[in-house]
């Protein structure tokens, strides 16, 4: 009868203690599938941010070419602008002197004044062009300026969504080690606690069948 009860004692240590353990274990596990959960998520926010930020990269990269392309177009028709503009001072200076020797050839100077009017017209023509071009290429240059500013603030923002998300799972990777520990802890600690049951349980079960014998 004493046998029986010591074993009916066991093993209501061991059903207790094993219930507090798949006790423990439910909860901490309940607790590391949300972290994973949340984790995988932040990494796929991640991915899809930096798959964002390479585009805005790439965006940026092309718009800066392009401003920098359309400012060296721009320096070449200034300067085709400044020889035009040469030119025509000195078809000018060259049209005063053919007025002024026009008493000694009137006739053939004439013709050539003629000639370099129309020329001159013809070059003031294209002035305006180039200058019009010029100021096509202007208008591009800010609207260039202006979305490459764009692109660089939308690059910033999504660095600091990608820092923001980054700090996420640093959090959520310590909450989820922290809840591995609490788990290991929890278990090791009702682990002593099954093995000091047992032993304590041995040694009565060993005091009452020497009293017995006694």
């Amino acid at each position: 009868m004493k046998a029986k009860n010591i074993s009916f004692l066991v093993l209501t240590v061991f059903l207790v203690s094993a219930l507090l353990m798949s006790g423990c274990s439910t909860t901490t596990k309940k607790r590391l599938v949300t972290a994973e959960e949340q984790l995988a998520q932040v990494n796929n926010r991640v991915s899809t941010l930096e798959a964002e930020k390479a585009a805005l990269e790439k965006s940026l990269s092309d718009t800066q070419k392009a401003l920098e392309e359309a400012k060296a177009e721009n320096t070449k028709l200034n300067d085709t602008v400044k020889m035009l503009n040469a030119k025509i001072a000195d078809l000018e200076k060259e049209k005063a002197d053919l007025i002024a020797a026009s008493e000694k050839a009137e006739a053939d100077s004439s013709k050539r004044v003629r000639a370099l009017n129309n020329l001159i017209s013809r070059l003031r023509n294209e002035v305006k062009g180039k200058e019009a071009e010029i100021e096509g290429r202007n208008s591009e240059i800010t609207a260039l300026k202006s979305s490459e500013e764009a692109l660089k603030k939308a690059d910033e923002d999504n660095k600091a969504r990608i820092a923001s998300l980054n700090k996420d799972m640093a959090d959520l990777t310590a909450k989820m080690d922290k809840a591995v520990a609490e788990k290991k802890r929890t278990i090791t600690i009702l682990a002593i606690l099954l093995a000091v049951a047992v032993i304590l349980a041995i040694i009565g079960f060993a005091r009452k069948k020497g009293g017995a014998s006694v």
